[in-house]
């Protein structure tokens, strides 16, 4: 059944003799798909990542998918899978872990010239996709769950083959894979759902997985109502929304197509999330979307774009007639005149501008306060004397002129959201 099945998905997406990176972790799934690929005859090279994440455990599941790929006669690329503890903290371990394994894998396949990465995921894992996104919330995108092809070349053979049909696979060849006990953790959602779905039995899993393939055949459709909704101008850090679809499902449906495209990793959005914010979309100022992404009012107009991150502290000397690079802004200042030295720095606290505090100036000349620390702020003798917007009314050019000084600045790059500032 197992092989049938892999056939059966090879030539339905057709998938030639191309060569295929079969991703194994030496757990029950992977090792029955790398056994049934060997099998066929096919093309193929053994990519394992050890994420070191059970110790001795971990080690143990390499040692044994080595000695797997050298007995069925089959070459292996190991790579370090070790994760970063702040990628954990953002997105979870299991997402940290999924982000670090494809991006292993996806080398490996570079360095070996191979066309795909087939991994193991089954029926059973399907169903329990499919209720995972309707218990955290999702709408039909959500639905498609796993998908059999994606565009990064990686492929799912075993979509069609159970998780008892894969276990007779194996006992037919008295292959006993390794065992991680991270799946049976329950603080994990989706092993509480696997064992859910256990106790419901084979029907549910068959026809809950239905429902994923019945999503991705009309997603399709949906899609070409999608590309004709409103008036949408994207970029790659951002998108304006310049007119909106009048139907609330629509707006919900866009508003979900650009959050993926922008923080195609984000799992924080809830299809009461996307419910709550198209239904705000006249009345939103500013608000977060997810850890990454958020909404923003900009002349009339709602912006979906990446949380601009704070800008380092920066403060560099500068002479007369001499020109600095500002990296922090992305900028380059340059001073004209006699000779004098200044300071160029962004703001601190307790800065005063003539007779104001530095931050209300800023807030009646409506500078956006993400902004603010972008700003570069000339300093003579420890006094601020320009601001990057205007100048100290006691240091303006006046009739008969003093030494006269001219300050110019440039910045790198045209593109970025720069509201406010000189050039």
């Amino acid at each position: 059944m197992v092989i049938d099945a892999i056939r059966r998905f090879l030539e339905l997406h057709r998938i030639g003799p191309a060569r295929i990176v079969a991703a194994c972790s030496g757990g029950i799934d992977s090792t029955a798909l790398l056994l049934a690929l060997a099998e066929m005859k096919r093309d193929i090279l053994c990519g394992h990542v050890n994420h070191h994440l059970r110790g001795e455990e971990s080690d143990g599941d390499e040692a044994f998918v080595r000695q797997l790929c050298l007995r069925i006669n089959v070459p292996i690329d190991v790579r370090d899978g070790t994760l970063d503890g702040d990628a954990i903290r953002r997105s979870g371990l299991e997402a940290a872990a999924r982000e670090v394994r494809h991006a292993r894998l996806h080398e490996i396949r570079e360095a070996a010239g191979a066309s795909f990465i087939a991994t193991a995921h089954q029926k059973n894992d399907q169903a329990e996709t499919v209720v995972m996104r309707i218990m955290t919330g999702t709408g039909l995108a959500g639905l498609r769950a796993i998908h059999a092809v994606r565009a990064d070349g990686i492929i799912r053979p075993l979509l069609d083959v159970t998780r008892d049909e894969i276990l007779a696979f194996l006992a037919e060849r008295g292959v006993t894979p390794r065992a991680d006990r991270m799946n049976d953790d329950p603080r994990f959602l989706r092993n509480r759902v696997r064992a859910a779905l256990r106790e419901m039995g084979p029907d549910a899993t068959h026809n809950i997985a239905a429902i994923a393939a019945q999503a991705q055949h009309l997603w399709p459709f949906v899609e070409q109502a999608i590309d004709h909704a409103g008036t949408i101008e994207a970029s790659a850090d951002a998108t304006r929304f310049v007119e909106w679809p009048e139907d609330p499902w629509l707006r919900q449906a866009v508003l979900q197509r650009h959050i993926r495209r922008l923080d195609p990793h984000s799992r924080d959005v809830s299809a009461r999330d996307l419910e709550r914010l198209a239904a705000g979309i006249d009345t939103i100022k500013r608000v977060s979307v997810t850890k990454s992404l958020e909404l923003i009012r900009r002349g009339g107009v709602l912006v979906l774009r990446r949380v601009p991150q704070p800008t380092e502290p920066f403060e560099v000397a500068v002479r007369a007639g001499q020109t600095v690079s500002i990296p922090q802004i992305g900028a380059r200042l340059r001073v004209e005149g006699p000779d004098a030295t200044f300071t160029v720095r962004n703001r601190r606290r307790g800065d005063r501008f003539g007779h104001k505090k530095l931050k209300d100036f800023l807030i009646d000349r409506k500078i956006a306060a993400e902004i603010r620390d972008r700003i570069p702020i000339l300093v003579w003798n420890g006094r601020i004397i320009w601001v990057g917007v205007e100048d100290a009314n006691r240091y303006k050019v006046t009739s008969p002129a003093g030494e006269l000084f001219e300050v110019v600045l440039e910045h790198e790059s045209q593109e970025e959201d720069q509201d406010g500032l000189q050039r």
